[in-house]
């Protein structure tokens, strides 16, 4: 991979910002988005100032179900106009900040994916788990007895998995599912479906119930011609800028111990690393 300077990604950051007459922080992400990805978004935000568009250049993999609704009002708060842009990849709680956006950048390697937020298992602590989880092994075991010829042996041979379901763990996930939709709902009613109460619900629903696989794809024209989304297609060179940004993100982080790193193109001294 050609090795790409500070000063020339933050050229590319420019770039953008020129295209789009907007200011663009960059927010790529290795690791679950929390509350602590608030502190930098804050102070980026503050260095920026009240401004009309801002778009943010997003990769995670998704988090905690709350972070989403936290970062999308901080945004506003300094915006008329917000964007998010998609490199690569925006899933779960990613995909909530996106549909909670005025309009969404994709380009051919972009994906959105399920509303499905992670949650910390609570033995292991550092193993973050899809909430959608505990539900399907439910489901799963509750088919398996209504289909047995001998229900009785059936539940005696699930026992041991349902002994481990703790009933504060099945209704704290119950818990962080009501929330999702929740949050996605209301993040689509009050941006960009805020004239069309019912296309919000109905997407929600789509997007929290559909889906099986929490890494399921929603490329862009899915997003856009069976859901619904504002997205807007990224192509030619403004799409060479974007992918070229990401790949420079992606070698910058390599070996190093950084989380996330989130960036503005107002100096060197712009990016936060965690």
């Amino acid at each position: 991979m050609i090795k790409i300077s500070n000063k020339k990604r933050l050229s590319l950051l420019r770039s953008i910002e020129k295209a789009r007459n907007s200011r663009v922080i960059s927010y790529i992400s290795y690791s679950p988005m929390d509350d602590y990805v608030l502190i930098p978004l804050y102070k980026q935000l503050c260095s920026i100032g009240k401004t009309e568009k801002i778009d943010l250049l997003l990769h995670s993999y998704g988090g905690s179900v709350d972070i989403p609704y936290k970062i999308v009002n901080l945004i506003r708060e300094f915006c008329d106009h917000f964007s998010v842009i998609i490199p690569f990849v925006a899933k779960s709680a990613a995909t909530m900040i996106a549909i909670g956006s005025d309009e969404i950048i994709m380009g051919p390697t972009s994906e959105l994916g399920p509303i499905d937020p992670l949650v910390k298992h609570p033995k292991y602590e550092e193993m973050w788990v899809p909430v959608q989880s505990i539900r399907l092994c439910i489901e799963f075991m509750e088919e398996k007895i209504a289909q047995s010829s001998n229900p009785e042996m059936t539940t005696s041979l699930l026992y041991p998995i349902s002994d481990k379901l703790d009933p504060w763990i099945i209704g704290d996930y119950e818990k962080s599912i009501k929330a999702s939709y929740q949050y996605a709902e209301t993040l689509l009613e009050k941006n960009m479906f805020k004239n069309n109460k019912e296309k919000a619900k109905t997407v929600t629903r789509i997007m929290t119930e559909k889906y099986f696989s929490h890494g399921y794809c929603i490329n862009r024209k899915e997003a856009k011609e069976e859901l619904g989304l504002n997205v807007v297609q990224a192509d030619g060179a403004m799409w060479d800028i974007i992918w070229a940004l990401y790949l420079a993100y992606d070698d910058y982080m390599q070996n190093k111990d950084y989380s996330f790193i989130m960036e503005i193109t107002d100096d060197i001294k712009g990016v936060e690393r965690y």
